[in-house]
């Protein structure tokens, strides 16, 4: 929930700049982005996009094209196979990436890798995920692809502790980072 809330919370400041006229549509989709985690990590976005479109109460809501736009942005979001078309799915796909704090982002990888990489040590787990990370969001990284400078910005404040640790072979600071929540 909190990670939903903070997602949110960086869409709608995005939007007011951005996407003004569809704030509406923008709290809907930040909160309902992660929605198809209920099936599991693996094509969540899609699953997500998918149960928004059958939606019965959305549909009292919004237009069928609202709706449309809010699944899209839904099935565009993941930093690493989406590729937002319109202003809606960059700003979800921005505040998805942009918006966990260096712990949060290092904790998400580490239990990622507890279920895909179970023969892992403890100590393999936490070095396996902060290596993702700094392939994925570091420079030339596949979840480094922002659309807005404000998106940029928080992106780096929030992995730079993790690079920076990662090149100082600096173990005990990663671990601390993990036990923060």
């Amino acid at each position: 929930m909190d990670h939903i809330s903070r997602v949110r919370n960086l869409a709608l400041k995005l939007a007011e700049k951005y996407l003004p006229d569809k704030l509406d549509l923008v709290y809907i989709a930040a909160t309902l982005h992660d929605i198809g985690l209920i099936n599991g990590r693996e094509n969540h976005e899609i699953n997500g996009a998918e149960m928004v479109l059958k939606d019965q109460d959305l549909k009292k809501l919004f237009s069928e094209e609202e709706i449309g736009e809010i699944a899209e942005s839904i099935k565009q979001h993941r930093a690493s196979s989406g590729k937002p078309q319109t202003v809606l799915a960059k700003i979800i796909s921005d505040a998805d990436k942009a918006s966990d704090s260096s712990s949060e982002a290092l904790i998400r990888a580490v239990e990622y890798g507890k279920v895909k990489y179970p023969e892992l040590t403890y100590e393999e787990q936490i070095w396996r995920a902060a290596k993702h990370l700094k392939e994925k969001f570091g420079k030339g990284g596949t979840g480094r692809r922002t659309y807005f400078p404000e998106s940029a910005q928080a992106l780096d404040e929030a992995y730079k502790p993790i690079f920076d640790a990662l090149s100082k072979n600096d173990f005990k600071f990663l671990e601390e980072l993990t036990k923060e929540i």
